[in-house]
């Protein structure tokens, strides 16, 4: 069994020289997470968020989907040389709040560093 197994979710990083690191992490309190769905004999139901680096080199999504994993550890380390990031989070009854919450606030991080980038851009000229 993986570390996986012990957490809600986990974090893909951009890492050492491995090119990954996991970071792991458990809902706070105030996040009910309900039952879990889905899932079956073999593993969890996850839900899994795919970033990567674009032009800009700022973060864009690169794909959202769920899938049932066994070992997902394992499926991510076999992803390395891949440039992705972004996280795993088991399928629950409300985790598609947190999956909501997280794309909305990374995407607007994006946004202001797309928006201060620019305005840095027409002060030096």
């Amino acid at each position: 069994m993986d570390d996986s197994a012990k957490y809600d979710g986990f974090y893909i990083l951009p890492g050492d020289e491995d090119g990954l690191k996991l970071s792991y992490f458990d809902f706070k309190d105030d996040f009910d997470k309900g039952k879990k769905i889905g899932g079956n004999e073999m593993g969890d139901m996850y839900h899994v968020i795919f970033m990567k680096a674009g032009d800009d080199s700022l973060p864009m999504l690169d794909d959202h989907f769920e899938a049932i994993f066994a070992h997902p550890e394992t499926y991510v380390k076999n992803l390395l040389g891949a440039d992705i990031f972004g996280c795993f989070i088991k399928k629950t009854e409300n985790s598609w709040k947190w999956v909501d919450d997280y794309l909305t606030r990374t995407l607007a991080r994006v946004t202001m560093m797309k928006m201060k980038n620019y305005a840095k851009s027409i002060s030096e000229n």
